[in-house]
């Protein structure tokens, strides 16, 4: 199966490569039933990359045009169009007249070029599959209280009334803001209502504060793993990521300095607390030094405090921002981690000047954030659903690591390596030098095990280091599961 692929399209080979065989299943030339090649036979012959293909494959079976079996291979499948719904083509849909791709921006191009978000594409089709899915996008169906998120939307629907339906400020549901001061309080954080922006999340708190700061060419310094997300959002305004190394200990000062000093960022973003993805706790004497370089060689240091209450092993952690004498620091939390992914809720801590400028900014995004769910979160802290259910978040998680750990020492070899961690979902393995963990995801998928491979978090140049397993979506007989097949995926590639 042999068709032509333009380079210099700007269109991503493994979407081209998915269009052509998509074309072919509905001109009826891949009839259902027949095989396609496996992922190195097609990357062989189309002079491409093994995992290019295997995002294509992956895409073709997310909208279930190909079925994927293990030990089997990849299969046209049947019925694909016999349903009138769907061999019905849309006049306008999918026409060779007017390629919207020519019309993308460079901002598009910079982010999907990323291996993060093909990770994403390439991860989308597993969702409901039969996997071991070691990914913190899953919420623990088991441990969450939905009658009492469903009593708390009920509740303040009842008490806010139409206020939740009507326009309101940028900066957020104002008794949601004023709970959210009373946690900073108890989080060693003094901030009043006017230091306080809800976001649609991290990422949008993160966009924000990038437009507010970043021009094309400044320069951005992250910990050489960081969130993928974090990583998007500042190349897409143009800005340059310099990663400086981390390991469970922490940041590497000595280096952090020498880039202060050389390469005159503006921001400093760091995720302290129960880091994603390395996990590890940011000593109190280096948040301390932090605070110091930042303040020394004017730098902004944003503070990603995203999983703050999901501590298992010692004394909660105060953040940066408490001991922020001189207010370089801008603060993020979320409930997102602590409560559940789909919930989309974070705010910002920084200045009332600076939250001023940031509502500004918001209000050309999205306006405010979802006020239903604002009232809703409200009722659920008030009422004392909140802190009943991180108790019992955190009660699970010292469970299922206790389980992933063991796990770990069983079924892993001496090579690889890893520390204990004291709380979050991240659990960081480190690999030797001849392993690549992404050529581990495509032949330990073939096992049903998948995780999220080193590149996904990369903020410079790529090295081969490892990968990152989260834990909190799996009960302890698939966590066992998973590891041992990992292991032994492990032991056949060394």
């Amino acid at each position: 199966m042999i068709f032509n692929l333009s380079f210099e399209s700007g269109t991503p080979v493994y979407i081209q490569i998915k269009k052509h065989i998509e074309r072919l299943v509905r001109e009826g030339i891949l009839k259902p039933g027949i095989k396609l090649p496996s992922t190195r036979e097609l990357a062989r012959s189309l002079g491409v990359s093994r995992n290019t293909v295997v995002q294509a494959y992956s895409l073709l079976e997310a909208e279930e045009i190909v079925q994927s079996t293990t030990g089997r291979g990849t299969y046209i499948k049947s019925g694909i169009y016999e349903d009138k719904a769907l061999k019905r083509k849309l006049p306008w849909e999918g026409l060779d007249q007017f390629d919207f791709d020519v019309f993308l921006s460079s901002s598009w191009r910079r982010i999907s070029e990323r291996v993060g978000y093909d990770y994403n594409v390439f991860l989308s089709s597993e969702k409901n599959a039969s996997y071991n899915f070691f990914n913190p996008e899953e919420c623990n169906e088991h441990s969450f209280p939905i009658e009492d998120f469903r009593y708390s939307l009920s509740a303040a629907i009842k008490r806010y009334k139409y206020s939740l339906l009507s326009a309101n400020s940028a900066r957020g549901f104002p008794p949601l803001v004023e709970r959210i001061t009373i946690m900073m309080r108890g989080r060693g954080i003094e901030a009043t209502e006017e230091n306080i922006i809800i976001t649609s999340g991290i990422q949008q708190g993160l966009s924000l504060i990038a437009h507010l700061f970043l021009d094309p060419g400044d320069t951005v310094v992250l910990e050489r793993f960081t969130y993928p997300g974090a990583l998007n959002v500042f190349r897409s305004v143009k800005a340059e990521c310099i990663g400086v190394p981390v390991d469970i200990d922490g940041i590497n000062l000595d280096i952090l300095e020498n880039v202060f000093k050389r390469r005159n960022p503006k921001l400093f973003y760091c995720i302290p607390t129960f880091h994603n993805p390395i996990g590890y706790l940011l000593p109190e004497n280096q948040r301390r030094a932090l605070v110091d370089l930042c303040s020394r060689y004017r730098v902004i240091l944003i503070e990603d405090d995203y999983a703050h209450e999901l501590y298992f092993d010692g004394q909660e952690p105060l953040p940066i921002k408490s001991i922020d004498d001189v207010g370089c620091v801008i603060y993020m939390g979320s409930f997102s981690e602590t409560i559940f992914p789909g919930i989309r809720i974070s705010w910002i801590v920084a200045p009332s000047k600076i939250i001023k400028k940031i509502s500004v900014l918001k209000k050309s995004t999205d306006l405010y954030t979802n006020l239903i769910l604002q009232g809703a979160l409200v009722e659920f802290i008030k009422n004392g659903y909140f802190y009943r259910y991180i108790k019992k978040k955190v009660k699970i998680l010292r469970k299922l690591y206790t389980t992933l750990y063991n796990a770990m020492m069983r079924y892993f070899p001496d090579y690889v390596k890893f520390s204990r961690i004291k709380g979050g979902m991240f659990q960081w393995v480190e690999l030797p030098e001849n392993l690549d963990s992404l050529e581990l995801l495509f032949d330990s998928r073939n096992m049903g095990v998948l995780f999220a491979p080193d590149r996904l978090f990369l903020a410079d140049e790529w090295q081969k280091s490892g990968f990152r397993l989260s834990f909190f979506g799996l009960c302890e007989s698939e966590i066992w599961k998973g590891i041992e097949l990992l292991g032994s995926v492990i032991k056949k590639n060394f």
